[in-house]
């Protein structure tokens, strides 16, 4: 019985997570995807720092100046966040 109550347990939460994965939007997950690669590249040629700060100069000049000033989309923060959430993993990945 206990078995069953421990596997049943596992599918719920397994559930659960394929939930949250599938209520990300699409967008956000772009935005995931295009820090990752930024900062990849940037990488290759840069230390950490200059890597970092490049993917956050680039995810804010989208934002505010494709976004926002030229209203070629919308502008949020929730954009931003992931764009430059690569940069915060590759921070706790290497240096935590």
């Amino acid at each position: 019985m206990a078995l069953l109550h421990i596997s049943s347990m596992a599918i719920k939460e397994t559930m659960i997570s394929k939930n949250i994965i599938t209520s990300i939007q699409k967008d956000k997950l772009l935005h995931f995807f295009v820090g990752s690669i930024i900062l990849f590249l940037s990488l290759l040629f840069f230390n950490t720092l200059i890597s970092i700060s490049i993917v956050v100069f680039i995810a804010a000049i989208k934002e505010i100046v494709y976004d926002d000033f030229l209203k070629k989309g919308t502008p949020e923060l929730a954009d931003f966040i992931y764009t430059i959430l690569p940069c915060f993993l590759h921070i706790v990945n290497c240096y935590v």
